[in-house]
């Protein structure tokens, strides 16, 4: 082990027994509401572990890869950095890839969209699903077949997740039926002391706007969401480009959201025969502005029209300064129910490498009256790249109304 002190103090308690569930349990899951800090505990209990022992070889994995580097490797190397042990790892942000320098323990971050660097790893000890309701019970499957072999350190496999839907096979195959060698917590915001009284607020809230989202996302308990804002989309694989590197589409819309304790949202549609194509984005929490320029250098070219979010006019002409092409979205409850009306006439085909996306579309939702009647207004929470894209089709919205009336 090396010689550093970390103190209980750094974790909420009621996540201190599972410092050694590896030692009894192949599958650990932690699941429940919004702000449980479960992620955040995960993410330091595989660091403990990586400064602990010596033979670690933790896999990393999101149904989509490219998610990881805002989250678990965000996450991670938070933890590092909170720690004071940056001095120990090597951090290799291009192949996400963390090593010990002194035990020479590893993380490695990959998506079970990437089967060829799946097929290349070799030699884990443990895996930690982020977001494990966004996967199927074939890739648990597959990742259950690679964690083998006979070493010092216990095999364990890591679930973190909020129940969604009570349709889930994670439910049908870990809460509803026996498991010998599985153990299971449920947390919700009332167990991270951490946590900000604004953010308390807000999930409190939900209490009031819509009760099964409070139950899921405040309470941490299994639902089905109904009342959703848009069924007309499927999740599909599609070409984005030509041969050339030309777009397959008549015309390319972008729009941002802005945030920073919640995430930032940045997408990319493409406009095809009068049918939406949601093929590219952003999706990052913790990034100053600056940060996500940077970030969205990758996305998109300073030149593409980008609609953002009017309530931050500094972070706009920031972005106006450094080049890009920045314009306000309109704000109003009308203009939310305009453009989503605009949004649910036309089909909506969603890449699967937007992942983020594809999570909030299948929980976003109407509100509902304190009697249960559904409102025309839709809950504000969980909806940043809801967001984006009515910002993003504003253009097209606007032009329609303008064309046909």
């Amino acid at each position: 082990m090396i010689d550093i002190e970390i103190s209980k103090k750094v974790f909420n308690e009621v996540y201190i027994p599972h410092l050694d569930s590896d030692k009894k349990y192949r599958f650990e899951h932690i699941y429940g509401g919004a702000g449980s800090g479960k992620s955040v505990f995960v993410a330091q209990k595989k660091v403990y572990q990586h400064l602990r022992d010596v033979g670690r070889k933790t896999l990393v994995v999101r149904k989509v890869g490219k998610t990881s580097r805002h989250s678990t490797f965000a996450e991670i190397r938070s933890v590092i950095g909170t720690w004071d042990c940056e001095k120990l790892f090597k951090i290799n942000k291009s192949d996400l890839e963390i090593t010990n320098y002194v035990n020479r323990n590893q993380f490695i971050f990959t998506g079970l969209d990437d089967v060829e660097k799946l097929k290349s790893i070799h030699g884990i000890t443990d895996v930690w699903i982020e977001e494990a309701a966004e996967i199927t019970r074939e890739d648990f499957q597959q990742l259950n077949l690679r964690l083998r072999g006979i070493g010092p350190i216990p095999k364990q496999i890591t679930f973190t997740y909020n129940p969604i839907s009570a349709l889930s096979w994670i439910k049908a195959d870990f809460h509803d039926a026996e498991v010998d060698n599985g153990i299971i917590l449920k947390t919700t915001y009332k167990h991270n002391r951490f946590l900000d009284e604004e953010y308390i607020g807000v999930i409190e809230d939900l209490k009031n706007k819509d009760p099964i989202y409070y139950q899921i996302y405040a309470l941490g308990n299994w639902g089905v969401l109904g009342n959703l804002v848009f069924t007309n989309y499927e999740v599909e694989s599609f070409d984005i480009k030509d041969e050339n590197g030309n777009f397959l589409f008549e015309k390319v819309f972008n729009g941002i959201d802005w945030g920073f304790n919640d995430p930032s949202a940045l997408v990319r549609i493409g406009l095809r025969d009068s049918e939406l194509y949601v093929f590219d984005g952003l999706y990052a929490k913790g990034l100053t502005n600056t940060e996500l320029i940077d970030e969205a250098e990758n996305v998109i070219t300073r030149g593409d029209l980008l609609t953002a979010d009017s309530s931050e006019p500094a972070r706009i002409k920031e972005w106006r300064k450094k080049g890009f092409n920045v314009r306000s979205a309109k704000k109003g409850k009308d203009s939310v129910r305009f453009g989503i009306d605009f949004i649910r006439r036309h089909r909506i085909h969603i890449h699967p490498s937007m992942q983020e996306f594809i999570n909030e579309i299948q929980g976003y939702v109407y509100k509902k009256d304190k009697d249960g009647n559904t409102l025309e207004e839709p809950l504000d929470f969980k909806n940043h790249y809801m967001d984006a894209m009515r910002y993003a089709l504003e253009e097209l919205s606007y032009e329609r109304k303008l064309r046909f009336g």
